[in-house]
Protein backbone atom coordinates (compact mmCIF):
# COMPACT_ATOMS: atom_id res chain seq x y z
CA UNK A 1 0.00 0.00 0.00
CA UNK A 2 3.18 2.23 0.44
CA UNK A 3 3.89 4.20 3.26
CA UNK A 4 3.69 7.79 4.48
CA UNK A 5 7.54 8.58 3.30
CA UNK A 6 6.36 7.38 0.02
CA UNK A 7 4.26 10.33 -0.73
CA UNK A 8 6.38 12.81 1.46
CA UNK A 9 9.82 11.90 -0.87
CA UNK A 10 7.47 12.21 -3.86
CA UNK A 11 6.37 15.41 -3.21
CA UNK A 12 2.98 14.24 -4.22
CA UNK A 13 1.60 15.62 -0.57
CA UNK A 14 3.01 18.45 0.83
CA UNK A 15 2.16 21.33 3.03
CA UNK A 16 -1.22 23.03 2.29
CA UNK A 17 -1.35 22.04 -1.25
CA UNK A 18 -1.16 18.52 -0.35
CA UNK A 19 -4.35 18.86 2.23
CA UNK A 20 -6.41 20.26 -0.59
CA UNK A 21 -5.34 17.72 -2.79
CA UNK A 22 -6.43 15.12 0.22
CA UNK A 23 -9.67 16.08 -0.19
CA UNK A 24 -9.63 16.25 -4.20
CA UNK A 25 -8.65 12.81 -4.01
CA UNK A 26 -11.51 11.80 -1.82
CA UNK A 27 -9.53 10.94 1.28
CA UNK A 28 -10.31 13.33 3.78
CA UNK A 29 -12.04 12.82 6.75
CA UNK A 30 -13.37 16.13 7.70
CA UNK A 31 -11.84 15.08 11.24
CA UNK A 32 -10.49 18.82 11.61
CA UNK A 33 -6.87 17.80 12.90
CA UNK A 34 -5.30 19.35 10.07
CA UNK A 35 -6.18 22.78 11.17
CA UNK A 36 -6.37 21.98 14.85
CA UNK A 37 -2.53 21.05 14.51
CA UNK A 38 -0.85 23.19 11.96
CA UNK A 39 0.54 26.07 14.19
CA UNK A 40 -0.02 28.97 12.64
CA UNK A 41 -3.70 28.81 11.55
CA UNK A 42 -2.97 28.20 7.84
CA UNK A 43 -6.60 26.41 7.31
CA UNK A 44 -9.76 27.01 8.37
CA UNK A 45 -12.65 25.30 7.85
CA UNK A 46 -15.34 25.79 4.64
CA UNK A 47 -19.05 25.41 4.38
CA UNK A 48 -19.06 21.68 3.51
CA UNK A 49 -16.75 21.13 6.72
CA UNK A 50 -13.70 20.40 4.43
CA UNK A 51 -10.31 22.01 4.95
CA UNK A 52 -9.30 25.62 3.22
CA UNK A 53 -6.47 28.10 3.17
CA UNK A 54 -7.05 31.37 5.23
CA UNK A 55 -3.81 32.17 5.99
CA UNK A 56 0.17 31.99 4.55
CA UNK A 57 1.55 28.51 4.75
CA UNK A 58 4.94 28.37 6.34
CA UNK A 59 5.29 24.81 4.63
CA UNK A 60 6.41 22.97 7.69
CA UNK A 61 4.36 20.26 6.29
CA UNK A 62 3.16 19.45 9.64
CA UNK A 63 -0.42 18.97 8.62
CA UNK A 64 -0.03 16.42 6.37
CA UNK A 65 2.45 14.39 8.07
CA UNK A 66 -0.39 14.01 10.99
CA UNK A 67 -3.29 13.45 8.22
CA UNK A 68 -4.63 10.13 8.49
CA UNK A 69 -7.24 10.36 5.30
CA UNK A 70 -3.54 9.71 3.47
CA UNK A 71 -1.78 7.50 5.49
CA UNK A 72 -2.23 5.67 9.01
CA UNK A 73 1.10 3.29 9.82
CA UNK A 74 -0.96 1.10 12.19
CA UNK A 75 2.42 -0.80 13.46
CA UNK A 76 4.30 1.62 14.28
CA UNK A 77 1.60 3.43 16.33
CA UNK A 78 1.17 0.44 18.44
CA UNK A 79 4.48 -0.34 18.80
CA UNK A 80 4.70 3.29 19.89
CA UNK A 81 1.44 3.08 22.40
CA UNK A 82 1.47 -0.41 23.53
CA UNK A 83 4.89 -1.43 23.42
CA UNK A 84 4.96 -5.53 22.53
CA UNK A 85 1.10 -5.94 23.14
CA UNK A 86 -0.32 -4.20 19.52
CA UNK A 87 -0.41 -6.75 16.37
CA UNK A 88 -2.73 -4.89 13.61
CA UNK A 89 -5.98 -7.49 12.51
CA UNK A 90 -7.41 -8.07 16.07
CA UNK A 91 -11.11 -7.07 15.88
CA UNK A 92 -10.78 -4.70 19.42
CA UNK A 93 -6.98 -3.83 19.47
CA UNK A 94 -5.08 -4.03 22.94
CA UNK A 95 -7.41 -4.52 25.83
CA UNK A 96 -6.17 -4.37 29.89
CA UNK A 97 -10.25 -4.75 30.90
CA UNK A 98 -13.13 -4.34 29.91
CA UNK A 99 -16.62 -3.53 31.48
CA UNK A 100 -20.11 -2.30 31.58
CA UNK A 101 -20.65 1.24 32.99
CA UNK A 102 -22.94 4.09 33.87
CA UNK A 103 -22.17 7.56 35.44
CA UNK A 104 -22.47 7.72 39.30
CA UNK A 105 -24.72 11.53 39.11
CA UNK A 106 -28.34 10.71 37.90
CA UNK A 107 -28.23 13.72 36.07
CA UNK A 108 -25.24 12.93 34.03
CA UNK A 109 -26.48 9.63 33.36
CA UNK A 110 -30.35 10.67 32.17
CA UNK A 111 -28.27 13.21 29.70
CA UNK A 112 -26.07 10.37 28.34
CA UNK A 113 -26.90 8.37 24.95
CA UNK A 114 -26.14 5.10 26.80
CA UNK A 115 -24.29 5.36 30.04
CA UNK A 116 -22.75 8.94 30.03
CA UNK A 117 -19.42 7.59 31.33
CA UNK A 118 -17.87 10.09 28.84
CA UNK A 119 -19.56 13.38 30.79
CA UNK A 120 -18.99 11.79 34.12
CA UNK A 121 -15.80 11.34 34.10
CA UNK A 122 -14.59 14.01 32.13
CA UNK A 123 -16.62 16.04 35.07
CA UNK A 124 -15.34 14.85 37.76
CA UNK A 125 -11.41 15.27 36.17
CA UNK A 126 -12.37 18.99 35.60
CA UNK A 127 -13.58 19.36 38.59
CA UNK A 128 -10.72 17.56 41.08
CA UNK A 129 -8.23 18.97 38.88
CA UNK A 130 -6.80 16.33 36.82
CA UNK A 131 -7.20 18.31 33.62
CA UNK A 132 -7.81 21.77 32.51
CA UNK A 133 -10.35 20.79 29.80
CA UNK A 134 -11.35 18.54 27.62
CA UNK A 135 -11.89 18.59 23.91
CA UNK A 136 -15.78 17.90 23.03
CA UNK A 137 -17.73 17.81 20.09
CA UNK A 138 -21.22 20.04 20.32
CA UNK A 139 -23.79 20.74 18.02
CA UNK A 140 -22.52 23.70 15.51
CA UNK A 141 -25.02 27.07 16.67
CA UNK A 142 -24.86 27.98 12.66
CA UNK A 143 -25.08 24.29 11.04
CA UNK A 144 -27.46 22.42 13.00
CA UNK A 145 -27.21 19.03 10.93
CA UNK A 146 -23.20 19.63 12.14
CA UNK A 147 -20.77 19.02 14.92
CA UNK A 148 -18.22 21.41 15.91
CA UNK A 149 -15.36 21.17 18.38
CA UNK A 150 -14.92 23.10 21.87
CA UNK A 151 -12.41 22.95 24.61
CA UNK A 152 -15.20 22.32 27.09
CA UNK A 153 -13.09 24.13 30.54
CA UNK A 154 -16.26 24.24 32.71
CA UNK A 155 -19.39 21.41 33.76
CA UNK A 156 -21.63 23.46 31.44
CA UNK A 157 -19.91 23.34 28.93
CA UNK A 158 -19.11 19.41 29.11
CA UNK A 159 -23.51 19.21 30.01
CA UNK A 160 -23.23 20.67 25.86
CA UNK A 161 -21.44 17.84 24.70
CA UNK A 162 -23.50 15.20 26.26
CA UNK A 163 -25.24 12.86 23.78
CA UNK A 164 -23.84 11.11 20.31
CA UNK A 165 -23.04 13.34 17.13
CA UNK A 166 -23.89 10.81 14.48
CA UNK A 167 -23.03 13.62 11.62
CA UNK A 168 -19.37 15.05 10.21
CA UNK A 169 -17.91 16.98 12.81
CA UNK A 170 -14.47 18.56 12.27
CA UNK A 171 -14.27 18.63 16.29
CA UNK A 172 -9.92 18.44 16.21
CA UNK A 173 -9.80 21.63 14.52
CA UNK A 174 -10.07 22.89 18.55
CA UNK A 175 -6.69 21.56 19.07
CA UNK A 176 -5.28 24.23 17.73
CA UNK A 177 -6.86 26.54 20.68
CA UNK A 178 -4.84 24.76 23.31
CA UNK A 179 -1.38 24.45 21.01
CA UNK A 180 0.49 27.03 23.70
CA UNK A 181 -0.84 25.65 26.60
CA UNK A 182 1.20 22.57 28.71
CA UNK A 183 -2.43 20.99 29.43
CA UNK A 184 -3.35 18.39 30.80
CA UNK A 185 -6.29 17.49 28.49
CA UNK A 186 -8.10 15.30 27.52
CA UNK A 187 -9.67 14.29 23.79
CA UNK A 188 -12.95 12.92 23.01
CA UNK A 189 -12.60 11.33 19.49
CA UNK A 190 -13.76 8.95 16.73
CA UNK A 191 -10.76 6.42 15.36
CA UNK A 192 -9.73 8.89 13.07
CA UNK A 193 -9.39 11.84 14.51
CA UNK A 194 -7.45 9.72 17.39
CA UNK A 195 -5.17 8.81 14.22
CA UNK A 196 -4.29 11.92 13.87
CA UNK A 197 -3.64 13.13 16.95
CA UNK A 198 -1.53 10.00 17.92
CA UNK A 199 0.53 10.59 14.67
CA UNK A 200 1.39 14.50 15.80
CA UNK A 201 2.29 12.93 19.20
CA UNK A 202 5.20 11.15 17.46
CA UNK A 203 6.44 13.86 15.74
CA UNK A 204 6.81 16.14 18.71
CA UNK A 205 6.23 14.66 22.53
CA UNK A 206 5.05 18.08 23.82
CA UNK A 207 1.56 16.95 22.06
CA UNK A 208 1.70 13.94 24.20
CA UNK A 209 2.10 15.77 27.47
CA UNK A 210 -0.04 18.15 26.95
CA UNK A 211 -3.06 15.46 25.97
CA UNK A 212 -2.40 12.58 28.15
CA UNK A 213 -5.55 11.49 27.70
CA UNK A 214 -7.41 9.94 24.56
CA UNK A 215 -10.93 8.95 24.93
CA UNK A 216 -11.80 7.00 21.69
CA UNK A 217 -15.93 6.33 20.33
CA UNK A 218 -16.45 3.05 18.64
CA UNK A 219 -17.65 3.91 15.27
CA UNK A 220 -19.03 2.20 12.14
CA UNK A 221 -19.63 5.25 9.69
CA UNK A 222 -19.60 8.73 10.64
CA UNK A 223 -22.65 10.35 8.52
CA UNK A 224 -22.39 13.47 6.78
CA UNK A 225 -24.03 16.34 7.59
CA UNK A 226 -25.38 16.55 4.42
CA UNK A 227 -27.87 13.83 4.99
CA UNK A 228 -29.01 15.36 8.00
CA UNK A 229 -29.36 18.69 6.52
CA UNK A 230 -31.93 16.78 3.87
CA UNK A 231 -33.67 14.91 6.03
CA UNK A 232 -34.31 17.90 7.85
CA UNK A 233 -35.61 19.84 5.11
CA UNK A 234 -37.71 16.68 4.09
CA UNK A 235 -39.64 16.20 6.96
CA UNK A 236 -40.04 19.91 7.98
CA UNK A 237 -43.27 21.56 8.17
CA UNK A 238 -43.67 23.80 5.28
CA UNK A 239 -41.78 26.92 5.69
CA UNK A 240 -39.65 25.76 8.41
CA UNK A 241 -35.70 24.71 8.54
CA UNK A 242 -33.93 22.77 11.01
CA UNK A 243 -33.33 24.96 14.45
CA UNK A 244 -32.08 21.89 16.48
CA UNK A 245 -30.95 17.63 16.09
CA UNK A 246 -30.46 15.21 19.39
CA UNK A 247 -29.70 12.05 17.71
CA UNK A 248 -30.21 10.08 20.87
CA UNK A 249 -33.01 12.18 22.45
CA UNK A 250 -34.19 10.14 25.77
CA UNK A 251 -37.46 8.18 25.65
CA UNK A 252 -39.51 7.29 28.63
CA UNK A 253 -38.95 4.04 28.20
CA UNK A 254 -35.04 4.62 28.22
CA UNK A 255 -31.76 2.94 26.63
CA UNK A 256 -31.91 1.40 24.33
CA UNK A 257 -34.55 3.49 23.02
CA UNK A 258 -33.46 6.63 22.80
CA UNK A 259 -32.83 7.93 19.03
CA UNK A 260 -33.06 10.57 16.88
CA UNK A 261 -35.43 13.80 17.31
CA UNK A 262 -35.47 17.16 15.15
CA UNK A 263 -36.77 20.34 16.49
CA UNK A 264 -37.96 22.90 13.87
CA UNK A 265 -37.94 26.94 13.74
CA UNK A 266 -41.78 26.91 14.84
CA UNK A 267 -41.30 24.68 17.80
CA UNK A 268 -42.33 21.39 16.14
CA UNK A 269 -40.26 17.85 16.48
CA UNK A 270 -40.33 14.68 14.43
CA UNK A 271 -39.13 11.46 16.04
CA UNK A 272 -37.57 8.62 14.95
CA UNK A 273 -39.80 5.61 15.01
CA UNK A 274 -36.66 3.25 15.44
CA UNK A 275 -33.93 2.50 17.65
CA UNK A 276 -30.60 4.65 17.35
CA UNK A 277 -29.14 1.42 15.08
CA UNK A 278 -32.12 1.29 12.83
CA UNK A 279 -32.04 5.20 12.04
CA UNK A 280 -28.54 5.15 11.69
CA UNK A 281 -28.78 2.57 9.12
CA UNK A 282 -31.66 3.89 7.18
CA UNK A 283 -29.28 7.12 6.55
CA UNK A 284 -26.35 5.36 6.07
CA UNK A 285 -28.32 3.85 3.28
CA UNK A 286 -28.81 6.76 1.79
CA UNK A 287 -25.73 8.36 1.93
CA UNK A 288 -21.84 9.04 0.50
CA UNK A 289 -20.01 7.99 3.21
CA UNK A 290 -16.45 8.84 1.54
CA UNK A 291 -13.03 8.17 3.47
CA UNK A 292 -15.02 5.80 5.95
CA UNK A 293 -15.42 3.07 3.87
CA UNK A 294 -11.74 3.24 3.43
CA UNK A 295 -11.39 3.01 7.53
CA UNK A 296 -9.84 -0.08 8.94
CA UNK A 297 -10.07 1.06 12.99
CA UNK A 298 -13.76 0.31 14.71
CA UNK A 299 -13.24 0.62 18.11
CA UNK A 300 -10.30 3.32 18.40
CA UNK A 301 -7.58 0.75 18.78
CA UNK A 302 -4.82 3.44 19.97
CA UNK A 303 -6.99 5.64 22.44
CA UNK A 304 -6.03 4.86 26.27
CA UNK A 305 -9.76 3.71 26.24
CA UNK A 306 -12.55 3.18 24.29
CA UNK A 307 -16.41 4.06 24.78
CA UNK A 308 -19.87 2.24 22.82
CA UNK A 309 -23.19 0.88 23.59
CA UNK A 310 -23.53 -2.26 25.42
CA UNK A 311 -25.45 -4.18 22.20
CA UNK A 312 -24.90 -7.65 24.06
CA UNK A 313 -27.20 -10.00 24.01
CA UNK A 314 -28.05 -13.05 26.60
CA UNK A 315 -29.05 -16.76 25.82
CA UNK A 316 -32.88 -15.55 25.37
CA UNK A 317 -31.58 -13.44 22.74
CA UNK A 318 -32.74 -10.34 24.50
CA UNK A 319 -30.23 -7.46 25.31
CA UNK A 320 -28.47 -8.24 28.42
CA UNK A 321 -27.82 -4.86 29.64
CA UNK A 322 -31.61 -3.51 29.01
CA UNK A 323 -31.89 -1.19 32.01
CA UNK A 324 -33.44 1.65 31.11
CA UNK A 325 -31.16 4.02 32.71
CA UNK A 326 -28.61 3.22 29.98
CA UNK A 327 -24.88 1.19 30.44
CA UNK A 328 -22.22 1.80 28.59
CA UNK A 329 -19.38 -0.72 27.05
CA UNK A 330 -15.98 0.16 27.97
CA UNK A 331 -12.71 -1.42 26.47
CA UNK A 332 -9.99 -0.03 29.00
CA UNK A 333 -6.02 -0.14 26.70
CA UNK A 334 -3.53 1.67 28.90
CA UNK A 335 -2.63 1.48 32.80
CA UNK A 336 -3.07 5.36 32.95
CA UNK A 337 -6.70 5.13 31.78
CA UNK A 338 -7.40 2.20 34.60
CA UNK A 339 -5.87 4.61 37.33
CA UNK A 340 -7.82 7.49 36.28
CA UNK A 341 -11.02 5.51 36.21
CA UNK A 342 -10.72 4.03 39.25
CA UNK A 343 -10.19 7.49 40.94
CA UNK A 344 -13.57 8.30 39.59
CA UNK A 345 -14.97 5.16 40.80
CA UNK A 346 -13.55 5.70 44.02
CA UNK A 347 -15.29 9.11 44.19
CA UNK A 348 -18.08 7.48 44.14
CA UNK A 349 -18.94 9.03 40.42
CA UNK A 350 -18.72 6.00 38.40
CA UNK A 351 -20.28 2.56 38.32
CA UNK A 352 -18.58 -0.09 36.79
CA UNK A 353 -19.06 -3.74 36.56
CA UNK A 354 -16.58 -6.04 34.99
CA UNK A 355 -17.29 -8.08 32.01
CA UNK A 356 -15.12 -10.66 29.45
CA UNK A 357 -14.02 -8.98 26.66
CA UNK A 358 -15.63 -11.75 24.08
CA UNK A 359 -18.99 -10.23 25.37
CA UNK A 360 -17.85 -6.77 23.83
CA UNK A 361 -16.57 -8.50 20.60
CA UNK A 362 -19.47 -10.39 20.26
CA UNK A 363 -21.99 -7.14 20.57
CA UNK A 364 -19.87 -5.21 17.94
CA UNK A 365 -18.81 -8.18 16.07
CA UNK A 366 -20.20 -7.17 13.01
CA UNK A 367 -18.84 -4.03 12.50
CA UNK A 368 -15.65 -4.79 13.64
CA UNK A 369 -15.35 -7.69 11.05
CA UNK A 370 -16.39 -5.53 8.30
CA UNK A 371 -14.17 -3.14 9.36
CA UNK A 372 -11.04 -5.19 8.82
CA UNK A 373 -12.16 -7.41 5.94
CA UNK A 374 -14.59 -5.92 4.29
CA UNK A 375 -12.45 -2.58 3.99
CA UNK A 376 -9.45 -4.30 3.36
CA UNK A 377 -10.93 -5.92 0.05
CA UNK A 378 -12.31 -2.85 -1.05
CA UNK A 379 -8.97 -1.08 -0.90
CA UNK A 380 -7.95 -3.05 -3.13
CA UNK A 381 -10.63 -2.99 -5.20
CA UNK A 382 -10.01 0.56 -5.75
CA UNK A 383 -6.36 0.27 -5.92
CA UNK A 384 -7.08 -2.05 -8.78
CA UNK A 385 -9.27 0.15 -10.31
CA UNK A 386 -6.59 3.07 -10.01
CA UNK A 387 -8.44 5.25 -7.47
CA UNK A 388 -6.54 6.94 -4.28
CA UNK A 389 -6.79 4.79 -1.15
CA UNK A 390 -4.87 5.92 1.96
CA UNK A 391 -1.30 4.65 2.76
CA UNK A 392 -1.56 1.49 5.10
CA UNK A 393 2.19 0.06 5.34
CA UNK A 394 1.36 -3.50 6.65
CA UNK A 395 -0.34 -6.58 4.64
CA UNK A 396 -4.16 -6.63 4.49
CA UNK A 397 -6.38 -9.06 6.45
CA UNK A 398 -7.86 -11.88 3.68
CA UNK A 399 -11.48 -11.67 2.98
CA UNK A 400 -13.69 -14.66 3.15
CA UNK A 401 -16.18 -15.45 0.44
CA UNK A 402 -18.86 -14.53 2.45
CA UNK A 403 -17.38 -11.64 3.13
CA UNK A 404 -17.04 -10.49 -0.53
CA UNK A 405 -20.67 -11.44 -1.17
CA UNK A 406 -21.94 -8.94 1.11
CA UNK A 407 -19.47 -6.20 0.07
CA UNK A 408 -20.54 -6.73 -3.48
CA UNK A 409 -24.53 -6.19 -2.24
CA UNK A 410 -23.41 -3.60 -0.28
CA UNK A 411 -22.40 -2.03 -3.43
CA UNK A 412 -25.50 -1.72 -5.08
CA UNK A 413 -26.55 0.52 -2.19
CA UNK A 414 -23.93 2.76 -2.77
CA UNK A 415 -25.13 3.43 -6.36
CA UNK A 416 -28.35 5.38 -4.64
CA UNK A 417 -26.23 8.62 -3.31
CA UNK A 418 -25.79 9.44 -6.42
CA UNK A 419 -29.12 9.72 -7.60
CA UNK A 420 -30.52 12.35 -4.95
CA UNK A 421 -34.14 12.19 -6.13
CA UNK A 422 -33.75 8.24 -5.53
CA UNK A 423 -32.35 8.92 -2.14
CA UNK A 424 -35.10 11.17 -0.50
CA UNK A 425 -37.10 8.43 -2.14
CA UNK A 426 -35.56 5.56 -0.33
CA UNK A 427 -35.14 7.53 3.04
CA UNK A 428 -38.92 7.88 3.11
CA UNK A 429 -39.32 4.40 1.93
CA UNK A 430 -37.20 3.87 5.14
CA UNK A 431 -39.40 5.81 7.55
CA UNK A 432 -42.61 4.58 6.26
CA UNK A 433 -44.99 2.19 7.51
CA UNK A 434 -43.70 -0.92 5.28
CA UNK A 435 -39.73 0.17 6.14
CA UNK A 436 -41.05 -0.25 9.71
CA UNK A 437 -42.38 -3.91 9.09
CA UNK A 438 -39.27 -5.17 7.59
CA UNK A 439 -36.80 -3.37 9.87
CA UNK A 440 -39.25 -5.53 12.55
CA UNK A 441 -38.61 -8.62 10.62
CA UNK A 442 -35.05 -8.33 10.75
CA UNK A 443 -34.61 -7.33 14.30
CA UNK A 444 -36.80 -10.21 15.57
CA UNK A 445 -34.56 -12.68 13.24
CA UNK A 446 -31.22 -11.76 15.30
CA UNK A 447 -33.01 -12.20 18.21
CA UNK A 448 -33.57 -15.41 17.69
CA UNK A 449 -30.68 -16.04 15.73
CA UNK A 450 -28.64 -15.01 19.09
CA UNK A 451 -31.13 -17.48 21.01
CA UNK A 452 -30.03 -20.27 19.24
CA UNK A 453 -26.68 -20.19 20.37
CA UNK A 454 -25.68 -18.66 16.64
CA UNK A 455 -23.40 -15.63 16.09
CA UNK A 456 -20.42 -14.84 14.45
CA UNK A 457 -17.10 -15.59 16.10
CA UNK A 458 -13.42 -14.76 14.70
CA UNK A 459 -9.94 -17.11 14.42
CA UNK A 460 -6.80 -15.58 14.95
CA UNK A 461 -6.27 -15.00 10.96
CA UNK A 462 -7.04 -11.11 10.90
CA UNK A 463 -10.68 -12.03 12.02
CA UNK A 464 -11.83 -14.46 9.26
CA UNK A 465 -15.15 -14.86 10.58
CA UNK A 466 -17.67 -17.72 9.98
CA UNK A 467 -20.70 -18.48 11.64
CA UNK A 468 -20.73 -21.24 14.36
CA UNK A 469 -22.41 -22.80 17.31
Amino acid sequence: MGTRETYFAADKYRNVEGILRVVRDGLCHRCGACIGVCPVGTLGIDDHAYPKQVDQCIECNICVRACSGLAVDYPALGEALFPGRYQFGTLMGPVRATCVAHAGEPEIRRMGASGGVITQVLAHWLETGRIKGALVAVEDPDEPSRGKGIIARTREDLLRSAQSRYCTAPSFSALYDIRDEDGPFAVVGLPCQIHSLRQRQMMDPRWKQRVPMVIGLLCHYNLPFESTQAAGRMLAPKGERLAHVNFRQRDERGWPHNTLEMTFTDGSKWRSPYGPAQIFNIVARVSPLGRCLMCLDATAEFSDFSIGDPWIRNEKGEWKYDEPGGWSSVIVRTAAAEEWLREVEQAGKLVLKPIPPDEVERGQHAMMTEKKQRTAFRIRLRKRLGRPVPGYPMPLPATSADMRRKEIAFWFTRVIPAFPRLARLMLRLGLSPLGGYFIRRRMKARQRAAASGKHLVSTSDFGDAREKK
